[in-house]
């Protein structure tokens, strides 16, 4: 699991460095959503945060179920 994890995080920034283009885009995805993140402070914050620990408790609630 850890292997396929990581191949898939070094074949996307290997991704990355070979096409300046979709780097670029990827960056400026980032840099928009820094700039929203500015824009509606601290309630955006504080959806973030909230959505990052829903995530982890579904994602946890399935890794702990019987297979």
């Amino acid at each position: 699991m850890a292997t396929r994890v990581m191949g898939f995080i070094g074949l996307g920034a290997l991704f990355l460095v070979i096409s300046p283009t979709i780097r670029q885009t990827v960056l400026d995805a980032i840099g928009a959503i820094d700039h929203e993140f500015e824009v509606y402070a601290p309630y955006s914050y504080v959806a973030g945060v909230m959505m990052i620990l829903l995530m982890l408790i579904i994602s946890f609630h399935r890794g702990a179920q019987p297979r």
